[in-house]
């Protein structure tokens, strides 16, 4: 199993173009509206290239989170992005 480590939150529109590729397919799928400007989380697939976008919207604890992982990804949240997940979400 890959794991996934926290990057760091955003607003879409602050992201760079590479990141927004992955944020648009990520929306497309989740139904999400990215004219709203959602928040959301990034994460790296380590051993990858491949980050993984998850919008706040799209969740409402660090169980979510690590669900979405496994079941998209096939990866498990890193020890030390546990705590980060939690802090965004509990903002």
């Amino acid at each position: 199993m890959f794991v996934a480590k926290y990057l760091g939150s955003a607003r879409y529109s602050e992201l760079d173009e590479e990141l927004k590729d992955f944020a648009r397919l990520k929306a497309h799928l989740a139904g999400v509206d990215l004219n709203r400007d959602p928040e959301l989380m990034i994460f790296n697939v380590e051993g990858t290239s491949s980050y993984y976008i998850v919008f706040l919207e799209e969740v409402e604890s660090e169980k979510d989170v690590e669900r979405l992982l496994r079941e998209d990804m096939g990866a498990e949240l890193s020890r030390d992005s546990k705590a980060s997940v939690r802090r965004v979400l509990n903002r």
